[in-house]
């Protein structure tokens, strides 16, 4: 049996059309016929009924689809395993991390690790705060950098930093050392509110800030690179963790404007681990010696 019969029937499988899956798999339409024709001989049953240009899984068709599925999935891993072999690796750790640390702190852990555990292979999977607790619980990954803290039984999770959470407003060429003061109110007035770039003080904070001033315009935006960027451009104000925007603090192209008209919350980072491997403990330090532990 080839595997590419196997591919090509899961691909028809998924569209119901031989012409689509051949697009998929770049083959010809013919090609595709035929290697549906050789499974469907090898297994000595129909695995599709044809309806004019469309087909359908038959009972058996659907019936062998996970093993087919599986058969492939476990093809690719064996051939990724081998060619990690082959590359010197002999063993692997996968990260899941939040977009953020991923851009900001991942790279110099990884740099630093992969130079003291070039045998050890390092699979990155970037994700949602809100999903890496779980990545870690089912074992998808080995570890995780989060900004929230998981809630999944059986993981552990560790506070790595505590990080202010600042007000972030567009320079408009004011100093804020030596210009006038500027007053949350007026800001609030002439500016939207760039929210939901963090997945944990958003709610809270919000609710205060309706308190005071209940007609604010918001608008989300869940990712603190683009909230940034918007705020470069003059499209709103934003409540950033304070190390997020240093780099654009230290060039001019934001302001930081301080106020004690609401209580600022914090904003912290968090590793997420379930087992100890020696993998594990192996990224864990360099993960702990970059963040101060």
């Amino acid at each position: 049996m080839d595997i590419q019969w196997l591919k090509t029937f899961v691909s028809t499988a998924q569209h119901e059309n031989f012409r689509r899956a051949a697009e998929q798999l770049f083959l010809s339409q013919p090609t595709v016929t035929m290697h549906i024709k050789r499974l469907e001989e090898t297994l000595a049953i129909s695995l599709f009924e044809r309806r004019g240009r469309n087909v359908y899984l038959s009972n058996a068709g659907r019936r062998f689809l996970p093993y087919a599925q599986a058969m492939i999935d476990n093809f690719e891993m064996g051939i990724h395993d081998l060619e990690s072999w082959r590359q010197g690796y002999k063993s692997k750790i996968t990260i899941a991390v939040s977009p953020l640390i991923a851009a900001s702190t991942l790279p110099t852990i990884v740099r630093k690790f992969l130079k003291a555990h070039s045998n050890i292979e390092v699979s990155i999977d970037v994700m949602e705060s809100v999903e890496i607790g779980e990545a870690v619980s089912h074992g998808y990954a080995d570890i995780g950098l989060s900004r929230m803290q998981a809630s999944q039984k059986g993981v552990i999770t560790r506070k790595l930093r505590e990080d202010p959470v600042i007000l972030v407003v567009p320079h408009d060429g004011i100093e804020s050392e030596s210009g006038p003061p500027i007053m949350l109110e007026t800001l609030l007035q002439n500016h939207m509110i760039l929210t939901h770039n963090h997945p944990e003080y958003w709610d809270g904070l919000l609710n205060e800030i309706h308190m005071k001033y209940p007609r604010i315009r918001t608008m989300t935006v869940s990712q603190v690179y683009i909230t940034k960027r918007f705020i470069e451009e003059g499209l709103g104000i934003s409540f950033l963790p304070r190390s997020t925007v240093m780099r654009e603090l230290i060039e001019g192209r934001v302001l930081e404007v301080y106020t004690d008209e609401i209580k600022m919350p914090t904003a912290s980072t968090y590793m997420i681990q379930q087992s100890e491997t020696e993998e594990v403990k192996a990224i864990m330090s360099f993960i702990l010696d970059y963040y101060g532990h």
